[in-house]
């Protein structure tokens, strides 16, 4: 009897779920498609306004360039006018990145990352681009992908249902992780179509999609040679695939009336940043410099060394030494020895002897217990070094017990090696900057390329960045621009 209720009660259910699926499918006014919604308009602004500080404090924040910034508004919303939701608030970011990305949130969001500018060689491409992006809002892929998600969940859920749970609580709480999510190839190459509808209504030269994309597909067979300081995980939000390469090719006409505005674009990034930017500390011949707090400390030539957002993490190659830097604010002026029993406790601190590092005054501890870090146990040794404005620069070395003997006198190397700036290390420091020159007669691919400030693969990131097909000692036309990286 209770089978013969419960049969019912899920009939019920797989009911209610149908009528739900008829219920919210509507007609997209990009795609002309029927698609399944369950998110309200309302709802995806709401999410887009949520997450959008989100992202500029996990992307490195926006570029503070306001000339550059009001040329990809303007550029945006001439795009965005021309697209089926003219009149929604659009929003154009600039994000601090030096990674090749750009993305949407729902709302009219679009973000491009200081890398992707560096890649575009004319205003056309990055119309391609900021089209691709405005589709993804038009189509309302993100509230789609939220219904298919919901909706699929039912089957699974059918026995939390029985027992009293909603079938859809929140619906708009997808949160960063959801809405940054990898959309589908057929909603990729669909949002290829739409941008190109766009740029096409914009009056921009259609083929900037497929000659960025392409560059793009050849950027990333170059960063498999180098340490990917250039090309980033744009391909976790956007599939790398050659169709969309071809398909964006194959819709678009020849036509001379298009709009490149070429040397507009390179004069709108004429000295922009490339690379990591000084605000967020800057890494050289394995030598950390931070400009604006000045300091820099110096790692050994095997260590790899990776400047996160809140820490810089050094390491040798089987990390049997991690070295972690990071500040404290001790606004509450404790001596360094207080602050250190108030994060690590009292019990825990082992020993503790007073130093001076850089004229800084400083103490060092190790703890008698032992540590986890990414499933491998380390002793830990701490050093807080008193700086300015109440900061505390704090290195945690971790090593490998039973190498700590080893590699002890190196970790306690590069924590003493911290000091603020020399004259010269303030200009070695320096952020690198995008350069717009002309050529001169006789100038080679070859030859340009040297002048790069790049350690690897100068050619070919030339060659690539300038959009380039000649070989190496071939001549380049006279009076072409060119973007040059530069210290």
């Amino acid at each position: 009897m209770a089978n013969k209720y419960i049969n019912k009660f899920l009939f019920y259910i797989l009911l209610f779920a149908q009528l739900l699926i008829v219920t919210c499918c509507a007609k997209n006014i990009a795609t002309g498609e029927r698609q399944l919604v369950i998110l309200s308009t309302e709802e995806e602004n709401n999410i887009g306004a949520r997450e959008h500080p989100n992202i500029i404090r996990s992307f490195g924040g926006i570029y503070n360039n306001e000339a550059l910034k009001n040329y990809i508004s303007n550029l945006g919303n001439k795009i965005a006018s021309n697209s089926e939701m003219p009149n929604i608030r659009w929003t154009f970011t600039i994000l601090d990145n030096p990674l090749v990305n750009a993305f949407a949130l729902p709302g009219g969001y679009i973000y491009v990352t200081r890398g992707l500018l560096s890649l575009a060689n004319d205003e056309a491409e990055i119309a391609s681009v900021i089209g691709h992006e405005i589709a993804h809002v038009t189509a309302r892929h993100t509230a789609q992908r939220h219904a298919k998600s919901t909706l699929s969940s039912v089957g699974l859920d059918l026995l939390n249902i029985v027992v009293g749970q909603p079938l859809l609580t929140n619906v708009a709480n997808i949160g960063l992780q959801g809405v940054m999510s990898a959309f589908s190839r057929s909603e990729e190459l669909e949002a290829d179509k739409l941008g190109i509808r766009y740029i096409i209504k914009s009056k921009y030269d259609p083929g900037g999609s497929y000659r960025f994309l392409n560059r793009l597909n050849e950027l990333t067979k170059v960063s498999a040679k180098t340490d990917r300081d250039i090309i980033s995980s744009i391909f976790a939000t956007h599939p790398k695939t050659i169709d969309r390469i071809k398909a964006s090719k194959s819709s678009v006409k020849n036509n001379e009336d298009f709009i490149k505005n070429r040397k507009i674009y390179l004069d709108a990034i004429d000295g922009m940043i490339y690379g990591d930017n000084s605000q967020h500390g800057i890494i050289k011949d394995n030598q950390f410099y931070h400009l604006e707090l000045n300091f820099s400390f110096l790692t050994p030539k095997n260590y790899k060394i990776i400047n996160n957002k809140n820490n810089v993490i050094a390491f040798n190659k089987n990390k049997e030494v991690v070295i972690i830097f990071d500040g404290l604010l001790n606004e509450e002026e404790l001596s360094l020895l207080e602050l250190a029993e108030s994060y690590y406790l009292r019990s825990n601190i082992n020993s503790y002897k007073k130093i001076i590092i850089d004229n800084k005054t400083s103490i060092v501890f190790e703890e008698n217990k032992i540590i986890k870090y990414e499933g491998n146990e380390y002793v830990r040794k701490t050093y807080l070094i008193n700086w300015s404005n109440n900061r505390v620069w704090r290195f945690s070395l971790l090593l490998k017990p039973q190498s700590k003997m080893e590699y002890i006198g190196e970790a306690d190397k590069i924590a003493k090696s911290i000091h603020e700036l020399s004259e010269e290390e303030k200009i070695i420091g320096r952020p690198k900057f995008i350069s717009i020159l002309k050529t001169k007669k006789g100038d080679t691919p070859l030859l340009l390329s040297k002048r790069m400030a790049l350690d690897k693969n100068q050619l070919e990131i030339f060659l690539i960045m300038n959009g380039l097909t000649l070989e190496s000692n071939d001549q380049i036309a006279e009076g072409t621009l060119i973007k040059m990286i530069i210290n």
